[in-house]
């Protein structure tokens, strides 16, 4: 953690301990650092405003361009990722790896820590600071925080005033009293308040010579004279008049055994901690319970950890209607028991997409028991619905998935087949009672409702657009999450899973239209939803620190069961931070947590943890770990492997795995993405050719140029092979392209994407493919007029992708200040760190400090 110093003496830490010199006789940079820090609570400012700020003399374009300068050189001292982005128009301090004394004052203060903040107060902020052409603005804001910090001072020293005078030491009161007026030398209150402490402590010589000092002092600088109210009690004191307060009275001692048990109540269970708990009971009407509870909370037993969650699998309620249209009714019982379940204190739910992939991918009854054990599940709850004449029948049971018996049972709950979720609640009602009778789980009662069930016909959209996501139907999830919000405004589920869906399309206008729709309502989000919110909006728009940032959060607020330390640990890749993303995958065990995953090979989880590794230098560990996946999907796993060899610099076995690879068939499962924009085809996103391709890339960055072009050759000679209908599709075009490319054969590289584009010429991954080649060509006319297309393609339609070609480009030709400055503008954007790791073009800058610190992986 950076620490600055702005109260007082300025300095800047860093994670050593050592003094980053520089910046504090910078008074510019220094300033517009310690505003990034504490300015508008720290939060993000826009460029144009900072621009305004701190160059009021310069117009616009020059004042950004100052302001850009201004933030490489702060960069440069702090680090890369420090400084992050918000788009293109705003910027902020990452508080995880920058504090100041400043923030650190005002949460001590918050935190009751009133010591700590009086000792973080040295003096005024950025006292002696001083640049030229400081605009109004800037002085403005120095003044008023000036003034916010003296006044959060000031509390912290009011408190330790009244603590130390309640307690009876008034020596003590006093010495902070005087640290306030000294502070406030022109609030007599405090003078007097602190004449009072010093004489109740028994010290009327210093309660006058305080006095004294204060009246010379006052006529000296303003030629005035104190109040009347300070010279009376300045007179009741001199002439021993003024009644002194006492000390509180000191209770009997007490009981030995019971002096422990208070001593043992303060250090373990602090006041605060006690009334959370108690309110915590009583909200849920248990008010015997409440008062157990508060016992604990002032014993030693407390201290004892939690026990663990009962994990919970929820079967898909069985159909026995023999009526097809009330199919999807089980469905809607399954999710409205598991949303009820997963507030439950003491349960967690097995993710619902277990029972449903298994469900859906065989004809064959599929035991929910024997599911429930594979995934961990002490308990299964599963159930039916019937048909009786005009009703519809529901009835649950909860079985102990360890032996199989039936240990409760719930129903039957009838509803009008006219209505048939109005039985839904009851339903989740009961099957909760009985889970927690049967699991002993206290506090049923303080379960809330999400919300009312929501109409048939929208909460029918919104189960079939679960299962065009889970079978990768992403687009067709969207709209159908969509459809089901329309139809009722007030199902927020169907409005977050439709960012969600939106998110893995970089549908940016959908999660924005949605973001604002949910920020406007008047009751908030839940907390998981609104954080899933919030990632989705993160993602879409490139901010792939507090992507990460917020996906730890709901994966600590959600169950771990919930599947959300999956999409931390890709966030955390995202985010550039392999080493977190090592820690949270290492939390994960795929045939467990992963079982809804329609990849029975996981895949997706091998594929993160050997990139972590990779990412990391631990080649020899990932090439274990490549080893590990399963023989049920050889190539994802000759293509782990062989990246692993590359990096190893064993380019023979990475060429032998290549010559294997390319005799597999196309595996489905490893889709990675095809390209930074261009997805492709989940059948083409992972073919033998494209795989190879990788590896050629690996063998390249890694310095082999000769074993590069042969993984090439091999990836072209697929291509050539394939059926006509088959090389005719964009996806293995834009491969083949590559393989001409790193092959050496520009000429024909440049001929197939000149097609592609004529097909598609708004693709940017097609342009940008062009310019590369036309760089290499020294074609520059060509690659200067496909760099100004890619320069006007806005983020918000290609995210990162243009600047990354633009870097690129800018390597080929020679540029390299400006290949690393556009590789930095990608990074910001949200680039995926792997693909430019992965880039033959930019691993010809690596001997470059600014590129390496760029690329390197952040702690």
């Amino acid at each position: 953690m950076i620490e600055l110093r702005l109260l007082g003496l300025h300095s800047v830490r860093g994670d050593d301990g050592h003094e980053i010199g520089s910046l504090p006789a910078q008074p510019k940079r220094f300033a517009l650092l310690a505003y990034l820090a504490i300015g508008a609570g720290g939060g993000y400012h826009r460029r144009d405003a900072l621009a305004a700020m701190f160059w009021p003399d310069l117009d616009q374009f020059a004042a950004r361009r100052a302001l850009r300068n201004t933030l490489y050189h702060l960069r440069d001292a702090l680090g890369d990722a420090v400084i992050v982005t918000q788009g293109d128009d705003a910027v902020a301090i990452d508080p995880s790896l920058l504090t100041s004394d400043a923030t650190l004052l005002a949460e001590a203060v918050a935190d009751g820590r009133f010591e700590d903040a009086v000792n973080y107060f040295r003096g005024d902020l950025l006292d002696g600071v001083h640049f030229a052409s400081a605009g109004e603005q800037f002085e403005s804001w120095l003044s008023r925080e000036r003034t916010r910090i003296t006044e959060v001072v000031m509390r912290a020293l009011r408190g330790l005033v009244d603590r130390e005078e309640g307690a009876g030491n008034f020596t003590g009161a006093a010495s902070w009293a005087q640290r306030a007026s000294a502070l406030a030398p022109g609030d007599e209150t405090w003078l007097r308040r602190a004449m009072g402490l010093l004489d109740d402590a028994g010290d009327r010589a210093g309660a006058l010579r305080l006095h004294d000092a204060f009246t010379r002092r006052l006529a000296a600088e303003f030629g005035a004279t104190t109040s009347a109210d300070t010279e009376a009690l300045a007179v009741s004191i001199r002439e021993g008049r003024r009644t002194r307060a006492r000390a509180p009275a000191q209770a009997p001692e007490a009981d030995p055994e019971i002096r422990e048990d208070r001593a043992t109540a303060t250090t373990t269970a602090p006041r605060p901690r006690t009334r959370r708990l108690v309110r915590w009971a009583l909200g849920a009407g248990a008010v015997a319970a409440g008062g157990i509870l508060v016992a604990r909370a002032i014993t030693p037993s407390h201290a004892h950890a939690p026990p663990a969650r009962t994990r919970v699998l929820v079967a898909v309620f069985d159909n026995r209607t023999g009526d097809a249209r009330l199919q999807s009714l089980g469905r809607m019982a399954e999710d409205w028991v598991a949303q009820g379940i997963v507030r439950m204190p003491l349960a967690e739910v097995v993710d619902s997409r277990v029972m449903f992939v298994q469900r859906g991918s065989t004809e064959a009854p599929v035991d929910p028991v024997a599911v429930g054990r594979r995934n961990g599940a002490a308990m299964v709850v599963s159930g039916s619905y019937y048909l009786q004449g005009d009703s519809l029948l529901f009835q649950a049971q909860v079985t102990d998935a360890r032996n199989g018996r039936i240990v409760r049972v719930a129903g039957p709950i009838a509803t009008s087949v006219a209505k048939p979720v109005a039985a839904l609640d009851e339903l989740r009602s009961r099957v909760m009672t009985a889970l927690a009778s049967a699991v002993d789980m206290p506090m049923v009662q303080e379960l809330d409702r999400s919300g009312e069930i929501p109409p048939f016909d929208a909460y029918q959209s919104y189960v079939g657009g679960w299962d065009a996501f889970w079978h990768g139907e992403g687009r067709r999830a969207t709209q159908l999450f969509l459809d089901a919000a329309r139809r009722d405004t007030a199902f927020i589920a169907a409005a977050v899973a439709a960012a969600m869906a939106a998110s893995n399309s970089n549908d940016c206008p959908v999660i924005d239209s949605l973001d604002q729709a949910l920020t406007a309502r008047r009751r908030p989000l839940d907390h998981v939803d609104r954080l899933s919110m919030q990632i989705a909006v993160a993602r879409c728009h490139g901010r792939n620190d507090e992507m990460l940032r917020l996906a730890l959060e709901r994966a600590d607020a959600a169950p771990r069961t919930s599947s959300f330390l999956f999409p931390a640990a890709s966030a955390a890749l995202w985010a550039n931070r392999p080493a977190r993303a090592l820690a949270i995958l290492r939390r994960i065990d795929p045939t467990v947590d992963l079982g809804w995953n329609t990849d029975s090979t996981h895949f997706g989880y091998w594929s993160y943890l050997t990139e972590s590794l990779h990412l990391l230098g631990r080649h020899e560990e990932e090439l274990a770990a490549a080893r590990r996946f399963t023989p049920a999907a050889p190539l994802g796993g000759a293509w782990m492997r062989a990246r692993a060899l590359a990096a190893m610099s064993r380019s023979a076995d990475a060429l032998a795995l290549v010559d294997t690879m390319v005799t597999l068939p196309v595996e489905t499962s490893s889709a990675t993405g095809l390209a930074p924009f261009s997805d492709g085809r989940p059948q083409y996103a992972a073919t033998p050719a494209w795989m190879a391709i990788w590896i050629a890339r690996e063998l390249f960055v890694h310095g082999d140029t000769a074993s590069a072009r042969q993984a090439a050759a091999r990836a072209l000679a697929w291509y050539r092979a394939r059926p006509p209908d088959e090389r005719a599709t964009p996806e293995e075009r834009l491969v083949a392209a590559w393989s001409y490319e790193l092959s050496g054969n520009l000429t024909d590289a440049e001929h197939v994407m000149r097609i592609l584009i004529a097909e598609d010429p708004a693709n940017v991954d097609y342009r940008g493919e062009l310019a590369g080649v036309a760089a290499e060509r020294g074609e520059r006319a060509l690659c200067d007029s496909l760099d100004q297309w890619l320069a006007g393609q806005p983020v918000a339609r290609v995210s990162w992708s243009a600047s990354f070609y633009r870097a690129r480009d800018a390597a080929l030709l020679g540029r390299p200040a400006d290949a690393v400055a556009l590789a930095r503008e990608a990074l910001e954007e949200g680039a995926w760190p792997m693909y430019l790791h992965n880039d033959v073009a930019l691993a010809t800058l690596r001997t470059r400090p600014d590129l390496a610190a760029l690329m390197a992986p952040k702690s």
